[in-house]
C-alpha cells in the first residue's frame, strides 16, 4: 500500500498560520465531562482513534463562514431544561438510590438515574409528583445517553501547539538520500540510508515514551523504497537492483529489530499488499499470488493466474472504517482496518478480474473484460468495484458478491474529449471523481455521484487537482501546490488553500502550508475539525517533510541527521 508523505522534491518558502485569508464555518466542540456547558456539538467517538475531547470553541463572526452546517442541539443544556421544568433536580447531580452506568467505547461514564428521592411518608399526591418527577428526569437522561452514543460524526480532536516527543539519533549517520517513518497504534519507526546503503532503522514505543531499539539488520541495498508498520512488525522494501532486475522485502520484528524473514522479489511490477497477519506478493515471472505469513515468511497459499495471461495487479477492497482512519496526502489508506474477511480483487492482462480473500486465499467470483490492471482507474468499496472504462470513460459499478452474474451499472458518461480519474467514495452511497476535458487541467472538476439514483449530484470546477481524500461525507480534492475541502452539497469550506493536506480521521483534517519535500525545511501545520474554525498548530522545523507519517496525536519526521516526533493533539 502506498505511504504517506509522498511529494515533489521542490522546496517552497512557509505560509506563517496568522496569514490564512480563508473563512471557516462555524462550529462548537462536544464537552469533555458530563457538567452544563455552553450549547455544543458532541460526536460520536471515533472507533479507532485516541482521540479526546477539546474544549469548546468560540464561534466565529457573523461574517465569517463560507458555509454553514445544521444548528446542533445539545443534550446537556436540554436535559437540564427538561429536568428543571418538571421539577426534578437536573440529570448529571442526581444521586439516587440505584444508578445505571451508560458508557461509550472511548467516551466518558455517567450516572442515569432510576428511581425518585427515597424519604419518610408522603401524600399521594406528593408521591405521585415525585414519581412522575423521577420518570421524567429518567427519561430526559436516557435521552441524554442515546444522543451522546449515536451522535454521528467524529468529535474535534484536541488541536494543541507541537509538543516535543523524542529527537532520537540513528544506529549509524543518515545520509539526505532515501528517508521514511511509518507511524501505526502505539509505534513508530523511523528510517533512513547509511553512506553504504544500509537501511537504518529505529523503533520508538509512543505509549512508553521510550525508544524500543535500533536496527542496520535489513542490510544493503542500492536504494530503498518504503517501509510500512504493520501489527508487530515492520517491512522494508528496496528498489529494483538494475544489474539484477530484483528487489528484496524484509520482514523486522516489531519488538526486537531482528530479522524475521525475508524474500527476493523477481520483477520490478511484483506487487505488495497485506493482510491481518498475511503478506501477498504478486510474482509476476511465476505468474502467481503468494500469501506469506508474517509471523513466520511461510507460504500459506498461492493462486497461480488463469492460463495464458499475466499478472496485471490488486487493490485491496476498503470498507468505512478504512476510510476513517488516516491517509496520505495522495490518499492513500496508510492504517486500514485488517481483518481475516479482507479481500483484494486481482486483475490480469485479458483484463479479467477476480476476487480473492487475504486470510486463506480462496477465490470468489471471477469476471471477463473488466479492466486492465495500470491502465485504468479503479476503486474497490463497500462490497462493489469502480471501473472507467478508457475506452469509452464510462464509470461502471460491480457488485462483487455477484461478481459473476449481474450486469454492471452504468454511473456516469464523461463528456466529449473528457477522462475520469482519482476516483473515491465521498459519503453514504456517493463516488467522487476528477474530470478533466481536452487535458484542460487548469479546468478539472470535481464531481459527486449518486450511486442509487445514478446521477449527478454536484460539480465544482477544482483547477489541478490530482487527488481526491474522503473525510467522512466531505471530500478533500488536492493538487501539487493547493488544496480544496468540499462539503456533501459541493460546497467549499476552504479553497484554494496553498499547500497540502490529510485525513486524521473521519472528521479531522491535518493541513501543510506546503506541498512535501525530500529537502530539509519548515512546514508549518493547522488542524481543522469539520464544521471549526482552524486551529494552528505550529511549525515543524529542519525535517524532510515528504518522509513525515501520522496518526492523530503524533507526527514523526526525519530531519537532515536525526528523527524527530512531535505531538499536536491528545
Amino acid at each position: 500500500m502506498p505511504v504517506p508523505g509522498d511529494g515533489s522534491d521542490e522546496t517552497a518558502a512557509a505560509t506563517p498560520p496568522d496569514q490564512d485569508p480563508l473563512r471557516y464555518a462555524s462550529g462548537t466542540a462536544a464537552a469533555a465531562t458530563p457538567t452544563p456547558t455552553p450549547s455544543t456539538a458532541p460526536h460520536e467517538p471515533p472507533p479507532r482513534t485516541d482521540t479526546r475531547v477539546g474544549p469548546p470553541r468560540t464561534p466565529p463572526a457573523a461574517d465569517e463562514p463560507s458555509i454553514r452546517f445544521a444548528q446542533p442541539v445539545d443534550p446537556w443544556a436540554e436535559a437540564e431544561a427538561a429536568a428543571r421544568e418538571s421539577g426534578s433536580p437536573p440529570p448529571y447531580s442526581m444521586a439516587p438510590p440505584a444508578t445505571v452506568t451508560a458508557a461509550t467505547e472511548a467516551g466518558p461514564t455517567w450516572p442515569v438515574a432510576t428511581t425518585g428521592e427515597a424519604g419518610g411518608r408522603r401524600s399521594y399526591r406528593k408521591g405521585w409528583w415525585i414519581l412522575g418527577g423521577a420518570a421524567a428526569a429518567a427519561t430526559v437522561a436516557l435521552t441524554v445517553t442515546a444522543a451522546y452514543l449515536f451522535w454521528p460524526g467524529f468529535r474535534a480532536l484536541d488541536f494543541h501547539d507541537l509538543q516535543d516527543v523524542a529527537r532520537l539519533d540513528p544506529a549509524v549517520p543518515i545520509t539526505s538520500g532515501w528517508a521514511q517513518t511509518a507511524v501505526r497504534g502505539d509505534r513508530a519507526y523511523l528510517a533512513g540510508t547509511s553512506e553504504s546503503g544500509e537501511a537504518v532503522v529505529t523503533a520508538y514505543d509512543l505509549d512508553a515514551g521510550r525508544e524500543l531499539w535500533k536496527s542496520t539488520k535489513a542490510g544493503t541495498a542500492r536504494a530503498w523504497s518504503r517501509i510500512w508498520a504493520l501489527p508487530g512488525a515492520a517491512v522494508l522494501l528496496t528498489e529494483p537492483d538494475y544489474t539484477t532486475s530484483t528487489a528484496r522485502l524484509v520482514v523486522l520484528d516489531g519488538r526486537t529489530g531482528a530479522v524475521r524473514w525475508e524474500k527476493t522479489l523477481h520483477s520490478s511490477d511484483d506487487d505488495v499488499q497485506f493482510g491481518a497477519d498475511i503478506v501477498l506478493v504478486e510474482d509476476h515471472d511465476a505468474k502467481t499470488l503468494h500469501g506469506y505469513e508474517l509471523a513466520t515468511g511461510e507460504e500459506r497459499w498461492h493462486a497461480d493466474n488463469p492460463a495464458g495471461t499475466s499478472l496485471g495487479g490488486q487493490i485491496p477492497v476498503t470498507g468505512q472504517d478504512d476510510l476513517d482512519g488516516t491517509s496520505g496526502t495522495q490518499g492513500s489508506v496508510t492504517t486500514p482496518d485488517l481483518s481475516d474477511g479482507d479481500q483484494v480483487v486481482q486483475f490480469a492482462s485479458d483484463r479479467s478480474a477476480r476476487v480473492i480473500n487475504v486470510h486463506d486465499g480462496t477465490i470468489g467470483p471471477s469476471r471477463a473484460d473488466v479492466a486492465y490492471g495500470s491502465s485504468e482507474w479503479k476503486v474497490a468499496h463497500d462490497g462493489r468495484l469502480f471501473v472507467e472504462e478508457s475506452s469509452s470513460h464510462r464509470l461502471l459499478a460491480y457488485d462483487l458478491k455477484n461478481f459473476d452474474t449481474s450486469e454492471p451499472q452504468l454511473l456516469y458518461t464523461a463528456k466529449k474529449d473528457g477522462t475520469v480519474s482519482s476516483l473515491a467514495p465521498c459519503g453514504d452511497d456517493r463516488i467522487c471523481f476528477i474530470e478533466t476535458q481536452s487535458y484542460a487541467y487548469d479546468r478539472s472538476e470535481v464531481v459527486a455521484v449518486d450511486l442509487e439514483q445514478h446521477r449527478e449530484v454536484w460539480r465544482k470546477t477544482t483547477p489541478r487537482a490530482k487527488w481526491l481524500i474522503p473525510v467522512g461525507d466531505t471530500v478533500l480534492a488536492v493538487g501539487d501546490e493547493s488544496t480544496t475541502l468540499y462539503d456533501a452539497d459541493g460546497k467549499p469550506e476552504w479553497e484554494g488553500l496553498k499547500g497540502t493536506a490529510a485525513r486524521l480521521d473521519g472528521g479531522n483534517v491535518l493541513r501543510f502550508s506546503d506541498d512535501l519535500s525530500t529537502s530539509v525545511g519548515d512546514r508549518y501545520l493547522d488542524g481543522v475539525h469539520l464544521g471549526d474554525t482552524k486551529v494552528p498548530i505550529g511549525a515543524l522545523q529542519d525535517v524532510r517533510s515528504s518522509s513525515c507519517s501520522w496518526n492523530t496525536s503524533v507526527v514523526a519526521c526525519a530531519g537532515e541527521k536525526d528523527f524527530v516526533i512531535k505531538q499536536f493533539a491528545g
